[in-house]
């Protein structure tokens, strides 16, 4: 097993002995590890009362505790714009700032408590807009001291450029922000459309390794396949033995 970042998925095939055309199919899992949710101190859940870290490499320097209480009031509320699509934003980085001229902002409870006050009073605790609105905060902190989105940008074309011809590239995204990266590096990955009803999908039946008796409909390109007209989602089956699937999207390419 190796340990690092999306972004570095080159040189840890490099060291797997693989080369740029050499796999089959990749499979990324954007999403976080249930462990990570369910250890208080690793500071990623809403239920757990832990230290405000959120890193996902315990080694990384920079924790939400450090933003919270280091970054400006303009930076934090662009973050929680265009990290966590939260409409409070200013409203939010605000009283941010304003609670630690208090006092140091440091647990999940003591920035819970903070985003409860900042609300307007119909979003009062137990109520879904305030739950919403915490799970938003949390999303945009841990996306930026982990620097995720641009992780994710770097890595989806070498992931691509690792694949041989017919090699398969399937992505699982668990919210808008990484999905909406996925769906457009796919669409320029694809290269010109070969139909010439430009962006249309259709029914394939020559898609490499799949039975003659599957059909797909597919974007065709010059330089890939794209399955998936729209991401796959949980089943109902599979909801029930596992409600954290709800917001999972799989998107998946073929290499040509």
């Amino acid at each position: 097993m190796i340990k690092s970042n999306f972004r570095n998925i080159k040189s840890a095939l490099h060291q797997l002995g693989l080369e740029s055309g050499q796999v089959d199919g990749l499979l990324m899992d954007l999403g976080m590890s249930s462990m990570q949710l369910d250890y208080a101190e690793r500071g990623f859940s809403l239920q757990l009362d832990g230290p405000l870290d959120m890193r996902m490499d315990p080694m990384s320097t920079t924790t939400a505790s450090d933003i919270l209480n280091g970054w400006s009031e303009t930076e934090i509320g662009r973050i929680l714009r265009d990290y966590g699509e939260e409409r409070q934003w200013r409203r939010l980085a605000q009283r941010i700032t304003e609670a630690r001229h208090a006092g140091s902002i440091n647990t999940t409870s003591g920035l819970l408590q903070v985003i409860q006050k900042s609300l307007p009073t119909r979003f009062s605790p137990g109520r879904p807009g305030w739950k919403k609105t915490a799970i938003r905060v949390f999303q945009a902190l841990r996306i930026a001291v982990n620097d995720e989105l641009t992780s994710l940008e770097s890595a989806l074309p070498h992931a691509f450029n690792c694949l041989r011809p017919g090699g398969r590239m399937a992505i699982i995204s668990f919210h808008s922000l990484e999905d909406r990266i996925v769906k457009r590096f796919f669409l320029k990955a694809m290269g010109e459309t070969v139909s010439k009803k430009s962006k249309k999908f259709r029914d394939i039946g020559n898609v490499e390794n799949e039975p003659k008796t599957n059909v797909f409909k597919a974007l065709e390109g010059t330089c890939a396949l794209i399955l998936t007209r729209r991401p796959l989602t949980a089943g109902l089956d599979e909801l029930k033995s596992n409600p954290r699937a709800r917001s999972a999207k799989l998107r998946i390419l073929v290499k040509k």
